[in-house]
């Protein structure tokens, strides 16, 4: 037969057949391993080995990423989490375009408004051919070197269609798989691998793209192609990923871009419920001091020494703040962002601390973070809390003009749009302001059980992981909430209780919508103050 004869392959279900050249090489055929499992296996059996995207109940966070909404998403992760089982999850409910009554995400439900023979395009890499294909290739399509392993992946084998064809060089890894979507459309899924050049993801419009690992260090190029080639589906991006890069080009795109155009979910080992509580101590001893925070917990890895030492596990707690004794005292720290909406600007970033006074425990309940935001939004953000009338300290830089028309300062700027700013900026009891004095305050405290950190408060725990020394000097970058924590404990003599029953602090601290984290009241974003005062 000459390499222009052609063969139709279909799956047997009433499916269109997919025209293959001759002279590709196919992998295993789908019919053959449906008519011997259908033979061998009772329904229950074949649906939990060939449909398990049926039988797919992620952890909470692998949920919250999948219901992220934004353009790019990631989930950073540490090593056997379920990283990339959550990858596979997604691509293989976008692919066959059906989804379990949980999901809130995107859902490619319509298809672009292009000329072309299928409904849906999805790209999935990783580092290397061996990586994708015992990687990212096993979880969607199953281990098609062993007998009747194509379709226990997440892809269920009944909406396979046709064989695989295969990549030319490359032993058992297959280049694209021909799918049936559940609308009745069809979709094509291909895999490619960082080791191609950037013309390898060139071309043709995708819908949905999926990065398994930092593409940073093989071919920075090739994130730039792939945001090009969903420009014309509207499609998305996600990537799922251990920061072993440390901060590369695509950690700081998702740092500098948080927020509708890009967002992350960062799962540690605490997040992965599939491990046993008794075999942590196990694993984070099987890693080295520097690794251990990124392979355990997800944080960028670090070229020098941590700044602090305590395990992050020690500085936690889950205390309900409205259990807190009226007579303790409350007090926010701030740093600000000097930056305005430029791209560049770091965020303003705000904690809540309250504070046990008769064991001086301090236990941080909320934090915010803000990029690119006027200050009224950030007042906003503070104001959505329960507590918004704790003392307020700020840093020495709240004495900038922030309005050069009239000469305020930042301080002038807060005060006035409600919030109740301490008379000067945060120092020492000694007036002094020292960066170092002020870490060797929080390093003691952590080291003693007197600073805590809510264990929900995920970004400040990332903060607190990734912190680290360059040349022996701290490295003050990606530290914004760090910094509002070290503020707040420099004016801590200055926190003050909010009041008990009667008092309307304590009113709006026991409001049930508090206790869900919900805000009550809205408020004005130019003004900072609710609506009809």
């Amino acid at each position: 037969m000459s390499n222009l004869q052609q063969t139709e392959t279909g799956n047997g279900y009433g499916s269109p057949a997919v025209i293959v050249p001759d002279d590709v090489e196919q992998g295993p055929d789908p019919n053959r391993v449906r008519r011997h499992a259908k033979r061998m296996l009772t329904n229950v059996e074949y649906l939990k080995r060939y449909r398990r995207l049926g039988f797919y109940r992620p952890h909470p966070k692998q949920v919250e990423f999948h219901n992220l909404r934004a353009v790019e998403k990631c989930l950073r992760a540490g090593n056997q989490l379920g990283k990339s089982m959550a990858g596979g999850a997604q691509m293989a409910m976008d692919a066959i375009g059906w989804w379990p009554d949980w999901y809130q995400g995107h859902r490619f439900d319509k298809p672009p408004a292009i000329e072309r023979s299928y409904e849906f395009l999805g790209w999935a890499a990783c580092t290397t051919s061996v990586t994708t294909r015992d990687g990212v290739q096993i979880k969607l399509l199953g281990d098609i070197r062993q007998a009747d392993g194509l379709g226990t992946g997440l892809i269920p084998l009944d909406n396979i269609v046709g064989r695989p064809t295969m990549a030319r060089g490359i032993a058992d890894f297959v280049d694209t798989i021909t799918l049936r979507r559940e609308s009745g459309g069809r979709a094509l899924i291909r895999l490619k691998t960082y080791e191609m050049d950037r013309r390898a993801f060139q071309g043709e419009p995708v819908d949905e793209i999926w990065l398994d690992e930092d593409v940073s260090r093989d071919n920075d190029a090739i994130y730039g192609e792939c945001l090009a080639r969903i420009a014309a589906t509207r499609g998305r991006i996600f990537l799922t990923l251990t920061p072993l890069l440390g901060l590369s080009p695509i950690r700081k795109r998702f740092k500098e871009r948080a927020g509708r155009e890009c967002a992350e979910v960062l799962m540690g080992l605490d997040d992965a419920l599939h491990i046993p509580k008794e075999q942590h101590a196990e694993i984070l001893a099987r890693y080295s001091n520097a690794e251990r925070q990124t392979r355990a917990y997800g944080a960028d890895m670090q070229g020098e020494d941590a700044v602090f030492t305590i395990p992050v596990e020690a500085i936690k707690h889950d205390r309900d703040p409205a259990t807190f004794p009226d007579y303790w005292h409350w007090i926010w720290g701030a740093d600000f962002s000097h930056g305005g909406m430029s791209a560049s600007a770091h965020p303003f970033a705000a904690v809540l601390i309250c504070h046990d006074p008769n064991n001086d425990v301090c236990f941080v309940t909320h934090a915010v973070r803000l990029y690119r935001a006027l200050p009224a939004v950030h007042v906003q953000a503070i104001k959505a809390n329960p507590c918004c009338d704790a003392p307020f300290a700020f840093p020495h830089d709240g004495n900038r003009g922030a309005d050069l028309a009239t000469g305020s300062t930042f301080r002038d700027v807060y005060k006035k749009l409600g919030l109740n700013m301490l008379p000067s900026h945060a120092t020492f009891a000694d007036g002094s302001i020292a960066l170092e004095a002020g870490i060797a305050e929080m390093e003691s405290r952590f080291a003693s059980g007197r600073l805590k950190f809510a264990s929900h408060l995920t970004e400040l725990l990332d903060e607190y992981i990734s912190y680290h020394r360059r040349d022996g000097l701290i490295h003050k970058v990606d530290d914004d909430l760090l910094s509002a924590v070290r503020v707040a404990l420099m004016d801590l003599r200055y926190a003050r209780a909010l009041g008990g029953p009667g008092t309307e602090s304590y009113h709006r601290r026991s409001a049930p919508q508090y206790a869900r984290g919900i805000p009550g009241q809205d408020w004005d974003i130019f003004t900072g103050r609710a609506f009809g005062e």
